[in-house]
């Protein structure tokens, strides 16, 4: 992939165990690092949860190679949330770019 395409910010979350005020463990969502990147959409879908309609867009993000970047992090694009659906892939295995999947997740918030 052209290193060029990559022309889109994105901030990779990454959640934090912490207590609040009355002693309580919670768990917050936090920036972690932020990164070119190139965002393809590639599904678009809806299905059925406790009949509601719950939409489902499946994208695809590409970064330079990182060996930081876990399943469990989300992502943040311009105000919306990405759910990482599985380990990234070092694209060729030449630890040059890596491809994400990932499912938009809409919630209030990280």
């Amino acid at each position: 992939m052209d290193i060029g395409k990559l022309n889109k910010r994105i901030t990779f979350l990454k959640i934090e165990h912490t207590e609040d005020d009355i002693g309580q463990s919670k768990n917050v969502w936090t920036e972690y690092k932020t990164v070119w990147a190139t965002v393809k959409p590639y599904k678009s879908s809806e299905s059925a949860f406790m009949s509601k309609l719950k939409p489902e867009v499946t994208h695809r993000i590409y970064v330079r190679y990182r060996s930081d970047i876990t399943a469990d992090m989300r992502i943040l694009y311009h105000g919306r949330i990405f759910e990482i659906a599985g380990p990234p892939i070092d694209m060729d295995e030449r630890h040059e770019m890596i491809e994400i999947q990932c499912e938009e997740v809409f919630t209030d918030g990280y």
